[in-house]
């Protein structure tokens, strides 16, 4: 596995356990914070470019009113089930 799919992996862990947690939508600053509390820190610019490409494969979706990000309605339905 590369660098680079090494941190959307880690970046997609941290959105689904903030996501399983009972937040339905979460914000850059939130995925850094969790991170940064398991020892494994990103900047932020990092994971929002983590964020552009999950939403590129339809892992997640944006909201522009809110400035939120959200698990696109499949995986979190996906994520409901486990």
């Amino acid at each position: 596995m590369s660098i680079q799919q090494q941190r959307t992996k880690q970046v997609y862990d941290a959105i689904r356990e903030i996501t399983g947690n009972g937040d339905s939508a979460f914000r850059p600053g939130d995925v850094a914070g969790k991170l940064r509390a398991e020892g494994r820190p990103l900047e932020v610019w990092e994971i929002r470019g983590e964020l552009s490409s999950l939403e590129g494969e339809g892992l997640i979706t944006f909201n522009p009113e809110s400035g939120a990000w959200t698990l696109a309605q499949a995986t979190a339905k996906k994520q409901a089930s486990c």
